[in-house]
């Protein structure tokens, strides 16, 4: 049983001095993935694995509706097509409610896909890997 339905979903994106709040009205989902790089550290002939973590990684998917006369979607798509350091974003802010409780950090964008469908709604899917560490708050 889910805790809430929402309608409309945020997503702050800060780059190159300017922010972009854009992926709200139009998002359809976003995920975002935290993993930590397990070593195994059991000695020979435990019967139970054990393991020290090495390091995390975090990353986002988000999906929405295209717009290319939405000005964040466009700030966004012009990042990606630059590549190199344009893919880095200053901050990325996924929020699990309206304005609190947020996923955030340094984001590169690592992929970018637009579909057109006829008499289908175009979509926008993005792929982001986190760039350091993620906070919650």
């Amino acid at each position: 049983m889910g805790i809430a339905t929402f309608k409309i979903g945020k997503v702050l994106i800060e780059s190159g001095g300017c922010t972009l709040v854009g992926l709200v009205g139009g998002l359809i989902s976003g995920t975002v993935n935290i993993t930590h790089n397990v070593e195994d550290t059991n000695a020979i002939g435990s019967s139970w694995r054990a393991g020290t973590v090495l390091g995390g990684e975090w990353e986002a998917s988000l999906e929405c509706h295209y717009d290319p006369t939405d000005e964040a979607l466009s700030a966004l798509m012009v990042d990606v097509i630059a590549g190199g350091d344009s893919c880095i974003l200053a901050s990325v802010s996924l929020f699990t409610l309206s304005t609190t409780y947020a996923f955030s950090g340094s984001m590169i964008i690592t992929n970018s896909t637009v579909t057109k469908a006829v008499g289908a709604t175009d979509k926008l899917s993005v792929t982001l890997r986190g760039n350091g560490e993620v906070a919650y708050s």
